[in-house]
């Protein structure tokens, strides 16, 4: 049971749902940092122990696969966080803020229980009910990474190019990303983040190359 109800309540509280009346009332972006880095940490130290003999960059490709945005908004959407979410948000389930509240409970716990807890919880609530490590294991999900490595190969020059933002929905930040290969555009994507939209970017160009 929790020991301070508060913390939860503003990791479910978005700032959408504030409105200038209340503008004492808290909401969960401050919460959304502090569980993105334990959950950082968490994940690190999971790693470090399950593959004592693997190199750095193993462990660093291995935890991009886990803890991702995409990842954690579909965590959030199964864990049926929206029935908590306190937004003015009408297609949450589309949007970044599932999984940033996701990141706001981690927070929250952790503020209630301490890192021993919280961590407990992560590991055996969320990485072994939501991801198959073996599968991660043996498939690379980085598509940028895999698209620099074959460029580099071929001896290409490859550029990622963000084009500002544009107006998303519900008037959330779109991130464009532009690849030119050769100083010629191949690919264009688009998403929440940057770093979405370059691997969106980058999947497109290497399904086009038939790579698997």
């Amino acid at each position: 049971m929790p020991k301070n109800i508060k913390y939860y309540r503003k990791a479910f509280t978005h700032k959408s749902s504030v409105t200038s009346s209340d503008k004492h009332k808290q909401y969960n972006e401050r919460l959304e940092f502090l569980g993105d880095c334990i959950i950082d940490a968490i994940i690190a130290d999971y790693l470090f122990q399950k593959y004592p003999n693997e190199s750095e960059g193993f462990l660093t490709k291995m935890k991009s696969k886990i803890v991702n945005r995409k990842s954690l908004n579909q965590i959030a959407v199964q864990l049926h966080l929206d029935s908590y979410l306190q937004s003015n948000i009408a297609n949450v389930k589309e949007n970044d803020a599932l999984g940033n509240a996701f990141e706001a409970l981690i927070g929250a716990m952790y503020l209630d229980k301490g890192f021993d807890f919280t961590k407990q919880y992560f590991i055996s609530k969320i990485i072994e009910r939501f991801f198959d490590i073996s599968f991660l294991e043996a498939n690379d999900t980085n598509y940028k990474s895999q698209l620099l490595e074959i460029v580099q190969k071929k001896k290409q020059t490859i550029v990622f190019d963000s084009e500002g933002v544009e107006p998303g929905p519900e008037n959330s930040s779109q991130f464009v990303s532009i690849i030119k290969i050769d100083n010629v555009a191949v690919a264009t994507a688009k998403a929440s983040t940057k770093k979405e939209a370059e691997q969106r970017a980058s999947k497109i160009v290497i399904e086009s190359m038939n790579i698997h």
